[in-house]
């Protein structure tokens, strides 16, 4: 029987807190946590923290720019 887990390695540098990352997104908080109950966009949890990763930040820069413009 096969596993579904993978390993994956991050630095410390490719991961921002939630309330960083909803600054840098121009969001709140707790509109970055629906989004992230919704399934909008990945997280990771260390030591009880959870963490967006830089690249999915961008990724939602992305889109949020593209429907306002």
């Amino acid at each position: 029987m096969s596993s579904n887990k993978a390993e994956v390695k991050v630095l410390a540098e490719d991961l921002m807190t939630v309330p960083k990352a909803a600054k840098a997104l121009g969001y709140t908080k707790m509109t970055l946590y629906r989004w992230m109950r919704e399934g909008r966009f990945y997280t990771i949890k260390l030591g009880g923290i959870l963490f967006v990763p830089k690249s999915e930040v961008e990724r939602l820069k992305g889109k949020t720019t593209s429907k306002e413009g």
